[in-house]
């Protein structure tokens, strides 16, 4: 059996590995492998050009890294520093203790948060009095106004959701992108009683993990595992012959692993209607630009993960990681470095140096300054999503050897495309053992 696999990100990249165990022989079909995920290093400094991070609750990549050898490899976030800012009114306002995402677990630091009014802090109080409910499919900034008001919205979804999703709170689905809060709405009424009665004793790990040599080298090892070529795939055919680099290579399998957005134009052909419904999920982009400077440049202690930017204070970038002090070795101790983050991927570098060093009060020059535009990265949950991408499947399942995989449709992280990677590798094995 030979697979054909058209995206060579995390992935494509994965789904390969995967279906290497299983015997089964697997090309990726890349003209610049790896995607967003990458790592550099200067002037000693470990910076990643995508995702720095993923969350440690969800195992599907550290099963990877370790099955890769590179176990040893894997690094926790120093929580013991763990504090984010948020903008406000020109200040930082520290994200009160206890937050999971959108809920609040701890009153004490609420009632004494500077973040918010007192009628949201009421509002965040009675909101334990709720009776289970069943909605339909609604945004997050309606299901979060409901049970926490406008305030929990502007100052807590917004900016904790576009540094992750890219997108405005007021077009993200609630069931795609809280769906363990949507549970708790229908269970319990409340999502703070919901948030308690799931609650898990502390593990004693970090909240995020990462690679001590950066994310790039998970991609970089994969990338010695996998057969590769850097033709672009031009077009699909029936029976899955795939035309690239001006020739025709047939597969039993083939996986879309590309990104909605470029998979759409590759099945107008074989299936209008499928392409129609690939392409009708919404992509935004996003820049990363990340500022190094001398640490005794820089009068700010640093005594964070870094802030978030809401975007009724926003100007140039929405979020801000204080590298040294998240990540444990990836900063020398002489210097500062700053990676800031906008959801618009034309953002100039004179923007986002001039508001970093204004709000960070840096006289200084940075001693070197990285950019990484990625356009139309990121696919947006938007209300709909769910019944979008059953009706995708739906439609998928009818084209026997095709497949769909990546971070278009069931979870946007690393781990949640590595999941999506070994399902596919697995369905297609399953396939062969059927025949």
């Amino acid at each position: 059996m030979r697979v054909g696999i058209i995206g060579g990100g995390i992935t494509g990249l994965s789904c390969a590995w995967y279906l290497g165990k299983l015997g089964i022989e697997a090309t990726v079909f890349d003209p610049a492998p790896g995607g967003l995920i990458g790592t550099i290093t200067v002037e000693g400094c470990i910076l990643e050009t995508g995702p720095e991070s993923w969350l440690a609750a969800k195992p599907w990549a550290e099963d990877l890294i370790r099955e890769l050898g590179l176990g040893d490899q894997i690094t926790g976030s120093n929580d013991a520093q763990r504090r984010t800012f948020i903008l406000r009114g020109g200040q930082f306002l520290t994200l009160p203790e206890g937050l999971q995402m959108v809920v609040p677990t701890k009153a004490l630091p609420v009632l004494r948060s500077k973040l918010f009014g007192w009628r949201t802090k009421l509002q965040m109080g009675l909101e334990v009095l709720r009776n289970p409910v069943a909605l339909p499919d609604r945004s997050v900034a309606e299901f979060v106004r409901d049970h926490f008001g406008p305030e929990a919205v502007e100052y807590l979804a917004e900016p904790l959701l576009a540094g992750v999703y890219g997108g405005s709170p007021d077009e993200l689905s609630a069931p795609s992108v809280l769906p363990k809060f949507v549970e708790y709405e229908q269970r319990y009424g409340s999502v703070v009683v919901g948030t308690f009665r799931d609650r898990r004793p502390p593990s004693g790990s970090s909240i995020f993990n990462s690679m001590r040599s950066g994310v790039g080298t998970l991609i970089e090892e994969l990338k010695t595992r996998v057969h590769i070529t850097t033709e672009k795939v031009d077009s699909i055919s029936p029976g899955w012959t795939l035309s690239a680099g001006g020739a025709s290579h047939s597969f039993d399998h083939i996986v879309l692993a590309c990104g909605a957005n470029k998979s759409a134009p590759l099945l107008a052909e074989l299936d209008p209607s499928l392409a129609e419904l690939v392409g009708s999920i919404p992509y935004t982009g996003s820049a990363i630009w990340t500022f190094g400077y001398q640490r005794s440049d820089v009068p700010h202690p640093l005594n964070a993960f870094g802030f978030l930017v809401p975007r009724a204070e926003r100007r140039a970038m929405m979020a801000c990681t204080w590298l040294g002090t998240k990540w444990a070795g990836r900063v020398p101790e002489d210097k500062a470095v700053f990676r800031c983050f906008s959801t618009n991927p034309d953002t100039p570098q004179e923007a986002v140096q001039r508001e970093l060093e204004e709000l960070m009060n840096i006289q200084a020059e940075p001693l070197f300054a990285i950019g990484h535009r990625w356009p139309d990265s990121m696919p947006q949950y938007t209300v709909g999503h769910s019944a979008r991408v059953e009706a995708i499947e739906t439609l998928a399942a009818a084209l026997p050897g095709f497949h769909l995989a990546g971070n278009a449709y069931r979870g946007i992280g690393i781990p949640d495309c590595v999941r999506s990677a070994k399902m596919t590798a697995e369905a297609i094995a399953s396939c062969d053992t059927a025949l």
